[in-house]
């Protein structure tokens, strides 16, 4: 990760083992030319090449590498303002909902606040210990407040500077990595959404074997990317059998993700004035 480290766990960051080498746009397409007529009959004429057209990082025309794409987004999006949010529900054939979770991560300078919220138990096992947890930091200050599924809220204040401590995925590179890992995505077009150029990435399975977790059924992918390399959003979608205590059981799970740009100050949550004073209360009892 490129971006500043937290003492923190981001609950549905993946740990990437040997992520993908990088692949650079190249410009793909096939360069077309044009001609003066008048000269069309003199061999000494120059071809007048048309540009090459720019694709985002990790972006061919006949290629994309996951690994370029989810660290050129993260690169992109260091020292800019953003919010990431991010919902997965995880549903049983019979249609009740297995688990849910949904997070907010704000960057804005040096601050950062992160939230997320979880109900259920997914089949897969990659449930979190609490059911709320939240960190708002600065360059000087970091807050932890986690909520267990009794109520009880516990917090963690740390100070000074904590680049010994676990990183934090606060650009989501590791969700959009974990999205498209393993599938054969491929440049699909274009759109303009509020005058901004998307590139669509699409990948469909009716099978698909993972690296992690079971083979996948129906398994359908899309992001869209700008130009510069920022995966605005992406929507993934697939069914599995899971192996539980209780025997086997499938479940549709349904993914969204979305980054918006210079809407967040990240500023301190309430609960931070709690944690502050909870500290300080600590800090007496053991004087």
């Amino acid at each position: 990760m490129t971006r500043r480290r937290l003492a923190a766990v981001l609950a549905l960051a993946v740990l990437l083992a040997g992520c993908a080498g990088g692949l650079g746009g190249d410009g793909g397409g096939d360069a077309g030319r044009t001609v003066n007529p008048a000269l069309a009959e003199t061999p000494t004429a120059s071809p007048t090449p048309t540009p090459a057209r720019d694709y985002p990082l990790g972006v061919t025309a006949d290629r994309v590498s996951v690994g370029t794409v989810s660290t050129e987004h993260d690169r992109v999006l260091s020292g800019r303002d953003s919010t990431v949010r991010f919902d997965r529900i995880v549903v049983a054939e019979n249609g009740t909902t297995l688990a849910t979770s949904r997070g907010v991560i704000e960057s804005a300078g040096d601050r950062l606040s992160y939230r997320i919220v979880t109900e259920g138990s997914p089949p897969d096992g990659s449930g979190f210990a609490a059911a709320e947890f939240a960190v708002w930091s600065n360059r000087s200050l970091t807050t932890v407040r986690s909520v267990n599924e009794d109520g009880d809220v516990r917090y963690r204040v740390l100070r000074g500077a904590s680049e010994e401590a676990v990183e934090t995925d606060d650009s989501g590179e590791g969700l959009v990595y974990a999205a498209l890992v393993d599938t054969e995505v491929r440049l699909a077009g274009t759109t303009t959404v509020d005058g901004e150029t998307l590139y669509v990435l699409r990948a469909e399975h009716d099978r698909l074997d993972r690296t992690i977790g079971p083979p996948t059924r129906n398994h359908s992918v899309v992001a869209y990317v700008t130009e510069e390399g920022v995966v605005r959003s992406y929507q993934v979608r697939y069914t599995a059998t899971y192996e539980t205590a209780n025997g086997s059981v499938t479940a549709t799970t349904t993914e969204q993700f979305r980054v918006t740009l210079g809407d967040t100050t990240a500023a301190p949550p309430t609960w931070v004035g709690e944690a502050l004073r909870t500290e300080g209360e600590q800090s007496e009892s053991e004087e």
